[in-house]
């Protein structure tokens, strides 16, 4: 069966994040009252596995392997079955 992983990968609380001090500035700029904005990256896939726990397992796989353990964090958002066609 195929499933729907979404995992959030951001950099831990204390490591500098230019990128969303950047964005904080633009946004500022533009009126908004925006702080603290981190940037992270959000990781979508489709997993062909028997069982949602297996996805789930899966996608922790694959955070790992993809995350810096030094400074970043991550978490596996959402497992959703994929209607098959």
């Amino acid at each position: 069966m195929k499933y729907h992983a979404t995992i959030l990968i951001e950099l831990k609380n204390g490591i500098l994040d230019p990128q969303g001090r950047a964005v904080e500035g633009v946004l500022q700029g533009l009126g908004y009252s925006a702080q603290n904005v981190r940037v992270g990256r959000v990781l979508e896939m489709e997993l062909d596995v028997p069982s949602e726990s297996e996805a789930h397992s899966k996608a922790l796989e694959i955070a790992k392997a993809l995350a810096n353990p030094v400074m970043e964090v991550f978490t596996v958002e959402a497992i959703k079955p994929l209607q098959e066609a």
